[in-house]
């Protein structure tokens, strides 16, 4: 649901409570609701005082000490009755902005920044564990080419710099054996992006496919489904080539990365297969594609996630 809909609804129940608390609450202490009807009144009185409108009884001053001591036996019954000191308010989840999403006309509230910020990460497809893959968790110390994974960072972050930006780039394909670092430099990518405010999907290749079977099944939501994977700010793909390669995957995955590249809109691939192997596996229209907007990022050695499972266990033997 958009985020404006949602502080619509969250301020007209917020309002809501707070009618049917104050309502409770007069009913209970009957004075609280003469001092909220005379503090009203007088209110009208400063106006029409300040307005010069008519002849009033009491001088601005006298309306203003009158509207003082209304306030403080408000807050004497409060006290007394052991009651909240905000009884009497509207109980926002945030004051600064009052559930409204902004500060002043087209000023948006902190608030408001965060819950945009949280949804994109809700909708990126990022799992938790992904979330905590950033620049700054990738580690060099598990490659014996550091020089090699220190440039392929630098490109990454060269890349999500521009995405972030709006600026023109060339997309990435980054290859090589499994469990050498691929999807924490992906998920790295994805984390800055979104951090700058920008729309991104993220997903398995498995799942796209599912995605795309789904929303052409469903017709009345075809074009809007499909629209997240065609005109998101980035769309990484992780895992090409562990798909069931059929006729259908193909000419979606063409369509999927021909429509981005029509509209300049930048892309991550990820796969366990080397170029001469998607070269045998695809069509040479896909891979035309893919080659001709992409730079290629190889990935060397063993498994780190092997080799942390080692050391781990090597630490628990040693305990």
């Amino acid at each position: 649901m958009d985020i404006t809909v949602q502080n619509g609804l969250k301020r007209r129940r917020k309002l809501a409570e707070w009618e049917k608390r104050m309502e409770m609450l007069h009913q209970k202490y009957p004075r609280l609701e003469e001092i909220s009807i005379l503090f009203a009144r007088i209110s009208l009185e400063l106006v029409l005082v300040e307005l010069g409108t008519g002849k009033m009884a009491m001088s601005r001053e006298e309306l203003l000490k009158a509207q003082e001591a209304l306030r403080e036996e408000k807050e004497s019954i409060i006290r007394d009755n052991r009651l909240p000191p905000n009884i009497c308010d509207v109980w926002w989840d945030c004051e600064k902005c009052e559930d409204t999403g902004f500060v002043k006309l087209g000023v948006k509230c902190g608030c408001r920044i965060q819950e945009e910020m949280a949804q994109r990460w809700q909708v990126s497809g990022l799992s938790p564990e992904q979330e905590k893959q950033t620049f700054a968790t990738f580690s060099l110390d598990w490659y014996e080419d550091k020089e090699r994974h220190h440039n392929i960072l630098k490109k990454c972050l060269d890349f999500a710099e521009k995405v972030s930006r709006g600026e023109k780039t060339d997309n990435l394909l980054i290859y090589g054996p499994i469990g050498t670092g691929k999807t924490h430099l992906c998920s790295a990518i994805a984390n800055y992006v979104l951090q700058a405010g920008v729309n991104v999907i993220y997903l398995k290749m498995g799942f796209l496919l599912d995605f795309i079977r789904e929303a052409k099944f469903n017709r009345e939501q075809e074009n809007s489904r499909l629209d997240v994977l065609y005109r998101s700010g980035l769309l990484i793909l992780d895992d090409l080539g562990t798909e069931n390669l059929t006729d259908f995957a193909q000419e979606q995955l063409f369509l999927l990365l021909d429509e981005r590249i029509n509209h300049n809109l930048p892309w991550v691939i990820s796969t366990n297969l080397s170029p001469n192997e998607l070269d045998a596996h695809y069509e040479l229209r896909l891979m035309d594609r893919i080659a001709g907007t992409a730079e290629f990022l190889k990935f060397t050695g063993d498994s780190i996630r092997r080799r942390k499972k080692v050391l781990r266990k090597s630490t628990e033997a040693a305990k």
